[in-house]
């Protein structure tokens, strides 16, 4: 008797799974890319220093706030500014030394310093300590701004912490009682100080948003600030 053949079953060949992986990757990509994009945007960076940023006039309440040049200077200035944005610092290191030099140190204006504390809750701990500092000791305020400043670190990640602020006091601000600092950043007063603060900083989107006698200006010194602050003399001056 003849064997039978054996059928044979015709099998497709197995799809690969190498094009759908490599899709899925390419999607988890851009998906961080368009995060950290969102993510710098949000977190103190300037987006535009352009002519619609400029001449937006915001009410400002001056009293108890860091302040330095004469009282009677016909120009007033003032920065709203985060103590962990970047671009804060930039100001800080570039253009504030500027403006001190010509405008601040020869009495022409004078200049408030506004928590903008929105860059995590960190923020709110360092303007909670800048304004414990204030209250103890008001001339050693700018001093307590510059060393932050100077000292930042990564604006992504959480290192405005007490003890480190507290740490860089003790450390570089030798005139500033640090037991009495401790007690103060946990004065319910001192809170509400910086509360305040973050609620009057409100209207403005991005730090440093810097004003000239109640308006607006470009970051650009030579072309924003400086010119706005002639001008403002200008008119003090008719």
């Amino acid at each position: 008797m003849a064997k039978k053949k054996k059928k044979t079953v015709y099998k497709p060949p197995k799809k690969s799974n190498k094009g759908f992986i490599i899709v899925i990757a390419s999607i988890f990509v851009l998906a961080a890319a368009l995060l950290f994009i969102i993510s710098n945007n949000q977190e103190g960076k300037q987006p535009d220093t352009g002519a619609d940023q400029a001449n937006q006039e915001i009410d400002v309440a001056y009293e108890g706030q860091p302040t330095i040049g004469e009282e009677d200077a016909p120009v007033k200035i003032v920065e709203f500014f985060d103590f962990k944005c970047p671009h804060c610092a930039d100001f800080a290191e570039q253009i504030y030394p500027q403006i001190k030099a010509d405008y601040i140190d020869t009495g022409k204006a004078q200049m408030t310093f506004i928590n903008k504390p929105f860059m995590g809750a960190d923020s709110f701990t360092a303007a909670l300590v800048g304004e414990a500092v204030y209250a103890q000791k008001p001339d050693a305020f700018m001093e307590y701004y510059d060393l932050v400043l100077e000292n930042q670190g990564d604006p992504n990640e959480a290192w405005a912490s007490e003890e480190f602020l507290l740490g860089l006091v003790e450390d570089n601000m030798k005139d500033i009682d640090i037991e009495q600092l401790k007690t103060d950043i946990d004065d319910p007063a001192i809170k509400e100080k910086v509360e305040q603060d973050r609620k009057e900083s409100g209207v403005v989107e991005s730090t440093p948003t810097i004003l000239v006698n109640g308006k607006t200006v470009t970051l650009d010194y030579e072309n924003g600030i400086k010119p706005a602050i002639e001008s403002a003399l200008e008119e003090a001056n008719e």
